[in-house]
């Protein structure tokens, strides 16, 4: 075992399961049952911007959380709440404030049976970046995971106080684009002057556009209560207020050439609107909380073994993602060819191969639960004792390498 030093746990979450950190903790069990303790294991936590994210923000940040009311995504006040950090960091050298989009527009904020994007706005967050920027954040940054809506960001953008032209108290949902006359910059000039000076950086792991079929509305409204009409309404829709939209916003692209960006259709267009309207810049939640918060590119380049994984690991996985952006990390050390990495997950369809391509070392471990438990519903209920299995496992496989 003297050729093992130092391994890197870095997973991305279970779906349906175990968070990251839960995960890193398990693997970590496993291995201290079979290796010596001369060996360093260092576990990091990961998010994609998704439920969960504001905490980890907070936890690498010193980040303070504000309370506040604010609109849900029905259309009625609920209390929320982001984090905001006083001090300079990573980030910023100012203020910077984390504001978790599946918190006041989630998914799991509505029940299942009120589920319809037709009818649920991001309002709220436009509050929420007001409050934030009033507090002197200059650097505001969105996880977009989660959300219950497909408004395009009007929502948001109404809450912020840009004229739609809806009736007085109507807020802008899935439903309303086709009533919007267009979109126009707040009265406010102050306000003006603050947001062009404020930093937007949204979070986000998809590479969707705006439309078409792998667009918003067709990939994601659907399980957040859609119809196949109502798909269809709202395609049309956005397509038509697309050249109802002026040029006078932080991007220096027209409106359908954001619209094409990848990421453009994350969070229901919230991807879109954030570029197109506030000049937002797009990262992976592997670079905002790996890279950016937790520099993870010097801690793979010191690690003899490197681990990580997801519940789910296939060719998506290797695309910006937890995983992908482990192994573009090891793809370029200088001694990547002697470093080991193992994917942890519950179930692949990658083989070695494809792995050791992507990240440039041949020695590639893909440990599944299946191979232990192949029934989902048993695993999903036991996979913390069964992950510090497989570890265990896959430490004594090592050792007889060695």
């Amino acid at each position: 075992m003297n050729r093992i030093g130092k391994v890197f746990i870095c997973p991305d979450k279970f779906k349906g399961g175990l968070s990251s950190d839960k995960v890193a903790s398990a693997i970590r069990e496993g291995l201290e049952r079979y290796f010596p303790s001369p060996v360093e294991i260092l576990t990091v936590e990961m998010a994609d911007g998704g439920d969960g994210s504001a905490a980890l923000f907070q936890k690498l940040s010193g980040a303070q959380k504000i309370e506040l009311s604010a609109c849900g995504p029905l259309g009625d006040n609920v209390e929320t709440s982001y984090m905001f950090c006083d001090n300079p960091s990573a980030l910023s050298s100012g203020p910077a404030a984390f504001i978790e989009c599946a918190r006041i527009c989630g998914m799991e904020m509505v029940p299942k049976g009120l589920r319809n994007p037709l009818k649920t706005t991001t309002f709220g967050l436009g509050q929420l970046v007001l409050d934030a920027v009033s507090r002197g954040a200059e650097t505001v940054c969105v996880g977009l995971g989660g959300s219950a809506t497909n408004d395009c960001g009007t929502g948001m953008l109404q809450g912020m106080g840009f004229r739609l032209g809806l009736p007085a108290g109507v807020k802008a949902t899935g439903g309303t684009l086709s009533q919007i006359v267009s979109i126009e910059e707040m009265d406010d000039e102050g306000l003006k002057q603050k947001l062009s000076r404020t930093r937007f950086i949204i979070i986000n792991d998809v590479d969707n556009p705006l439309l078409g079929p792998l667009g918003a509305t067709y990939v994601y409204s659907g399980q957040k209560g859609a119809s196949r009409e109502a798909m269809d309404r709202m395609e049309k829709d956005m397509e038509g207020l697309l050249g109802r939209m002026g040029n006078s916003f932080l991007s220096k692209a027209s409106a359908g050439e954001d619209a094409l960006c990848p990421g453009a259709g994350a969070a229901g267009g919230l991807g879109f609107a954030f570029r197109h309207f506030l000049g937002a810049d797009s990262v992976s939640g592997f670079d905002f909380f790996g890279e950016k918060l937790q520099g993870l590119s010097s801690k793979i380049a010191e690690a003899d073994i490197v681990i990580t994984g997801e519940g789910s690991v296939d060719s998506q996985s290797l695309m910006g993602k937890v995983v992908g952006g482990c192994c573009s990390c090891l793809s370029k050390c200088p001694d990547v060819s002697g470093k080991r990495i193992w994917l942890v997950c519950g179930k692949s369809s990658l083989d070695v191969e494809e792995v050791a391509e992507r990240c440039g070392t041949s020695n590639v471990g893909i440990y599944q639960l299946s191979d232990i438990e192949p029934d989902i519903n048993i695993r999903i209920k036991n996979e913390f004792p069964l992950l510090v299995r497989l570890a265990y496992s896959a430490a004594k496989e090592l050792d007889t390498t060695l």
